[in-house]
């Protein structure tokens, strides 16, 4: 697929980071695998934090995560580059809007490194320059906010529209917009929607 830089667009789209274009998961449980073979990981996951899944090793799960560099090594979520793009030629401005993780004092500045690693060499650097990192995230305006989190604080009162990253863990919401990952046809559709309630506030 050919990337081409934002040049332009009024129509604002957040964006989460983990579970939406950065594998929380698959880094969690990569490094469980390696350091802990005798935990068996989970083949379905049924809660929103993966600890959650985990009560036995809850403790040792939230510890990975907290680690220094751990945010800075996730792998890629499927087809994420070419999702971001599709915003972009769908005529949007898609902004990083990512909460930082409470207990891991890294997060908020390797979640901007990675960006740096896998975004900025593709679109530029203003991927990084206009990210926002806030566990606040109704505080930002945009027609629409792709997160995979079910429940998004203060939602009620945002200017976006939640539109649903599917995972696993969020497979019983049913009263929202869901994106089946990054190559779904269904995202012009989702977008136009959600641009149009934008305009036309309750």
């Amino acid at each position: 697929m050919s990337y081409k830089s934002f040049v332009g667009a009024e129509l604002k789209v957040l964006v989460d980071m983990d579970g939406v274009i950065a594998d929380f998961d698959k880094e969690v449980e990569l490094r469980l695998k390696n350091r802990y073979p005798e935990i068996q990981i989970t083949e379905t996951r049924k809660n929103f934090y993966i600890s959650d899944d985990y009560p036995e090793h809850s403790l040792l799960i939230r510890s990975i995560s907290d680690e220094q560099g751990f945010f800075e090594t996730l792998p890629l979520v499927d087809n994420a580059l070419e999702g971001w793009q599709r915003i972009i030629d769908l005529g949007y401005h898609p902004v990083i809007c990512s909460s930082p993780l409470g207990t891991n004092p890294y997060s908020k500045a390797e979640k901007l490194n990675w960006l740096r690693q896998h975004f900025s060499p593709i679109f530029g650097q203003w991927v990084v320059n206009q990210a926002i990192i806030t566990p606040d995230k109704h505080l930002f305006g945009g027609i629409a906010l792709i997160d995979d989190r079910p429940v998004l604080k203060n939602s009620d009162i945002a200017t976006w529209k939640h539109i649903l990253f599917d995972q696993e863990y969020n497979k019983d919401v049913t009263n929202k917009a869901r994106l089946y990952g990054w190559l779904d046809d269904a995202l012009p559709e989702l977008l136009e929607v959600a641009s149009i309630s934008n305009s036309n506030p309750k």
